[in-house]
């Protein structure tokens, strides 16, 4: 199923198509008279203005594909939000009751922040920034669950720990390049 831009798209581009053709089939034969010439440059100017009609459906149909990845990321980043805020959430509570030292507050406050910034911070509608926010919500989701290995007692919490450090850095990262693309 095509959507209207592509259809339009669709459209101009054989009509630039049937316009070339006519124009290739009047300049076969060499114009008699300044009629026929005068229908050539019609044919050409016509053709002109299909060409930008078909550059101007192009760009409707890349607008209208850049939106719906826009729409795609504004929908599965707050999903992706949410291990970013809710581990934090549970870790800092497990902080206040002090089953957790205050050390971890260095590894959860920045965490959280930064989930909170992919869930709800506005996705402005370009590629890059579109790409840069996808890639923080993966590493903010999978830090996340790094995380609740680190907080785990068990033989492999200090390798987790590490690579938590590592993802809230390559989050935070991540947020920080999409904030500086123009």
């Amino acid at each position: 199923m095509t959507t209207p831009a592509q259809h339009d798209r669709d459209l101009a581009e054989g009509r630039v198509a049937r316009l070339k053709q006519d124009l290739r089939a009047g300049l076969a034969t060499p114009p008699g008279d300044v009629e026929a010439m005068d229908g050539l440059v019609a044919s050409a100017h016509r053709l002109l203005d299909a060409e930008l009609a078909f550059e101007e459906a192009e760009h409707r149909l890349a607008n209208a594909k850049l939106e719906a990845r826009h729409a795609a990321t504004q929908r599965a980043v707050v999903w992706f939000a949410a291990a970013p805020v809710l581990v934090p959430l549970v870790a800092g509570a497990l902080v206040l009751f002090e089953v957790l030292t205050p050390v971890w507050l260095l590894a959860l406050v920045p965490l959280f922040t930064a989930g909170l910034w992919i869930g709800f911070a506005p996705v402005r509608r370009a590629g890059a920034v579109i790409r840069e926010r996808t890639r923080a919500a993966w590493a903010g989701s999978v830090t996340a669950a790094l995380l609740v290995g680190a907080l785990i007692p068990w033989p492999p919490s200090v390798a987790c720990t590490i690579l938590t450090a590592l993802g809230v850095a390559a989050t935070a990262g991540l947020l920080w390049r999409e904030s500086r693309i123009p």
